[in-house]
């Protein structure tokens, strides 16, 4: 028996016999979002790209949309989701998703002594995936790298904050 081979609008696709009809849909559903476009916030009809700006430090592209059907304008901010595309390798243990809550809460314990702890640590998570961002290649990041990292972060901007982190992370 050989492939089957299926037609869309969206391309054609060949489907082994042996797949199931579950499998079938998953292909056609991944295909369709493909090319799904950003919808309206506002009305849900289509959207059509306005100005487009890469932020380089922060690895972003912003976006203005306008609304074709409302003519509303919003701005839109892509990034990559770095829990589906970094994996952190501890020595002598599998790799594990990173998790970017992992991250905030402990550089949040850290500086708890300040009065605005869940500012400062929601900014310093995203200056060390970004420092991070630059630095990794193929998606493995060792756990060592990203504790020297926030160790840097931290030092920079309070040094009692990095002083716990230390305590409690070992290097």
């Amino acid at each position: 028996m050989g492939r089957k081979r299926v037609k869309s609008n969206f391309g054609s696709f060949f489907i082994s016999p042996c797949l199931s009809r579950q499998y079938f849909a998953l292909v056609i559903f991944i295909a369709l979002c493909q090319y799904i476009d950003m919808v309206c916030v506002y009305c849900g009809g289509d959207t059509r790209v306005v100005n487009s700006r890469p932020q380089i430090r922060s690895n972003q592209i912003w976006r203005r949309r306008l609304c074709k059907s409302c003519q509303a304008i919003f701005s839109t901010i892509e990034s990559h989701d770095p829990a589906q595309t970094w994996m952190v390798k501890k020595p002598g243990k599998p790799a594990k998703e990173f998790a970017k809550e992992k991250l905030f809460l402990s550089i949040y314990e850290s500086l708890k002594h300040r009065s605005t702890a869940l500012y400062d640590a929601k900014h310093l998570t995203q200056t060390v995936i970004n420092n991070l961002s630059r630095t990794t290649k193929d998606g493995i990041i060792e756990s060592r790298t990203i504790t020297n990292t926030v160790i840097v972060s931290l030092n920079r901007f309070d040094k009692t904050a990095s002083t716990h982190y230390r305590a409690f992370h070992a290097i």
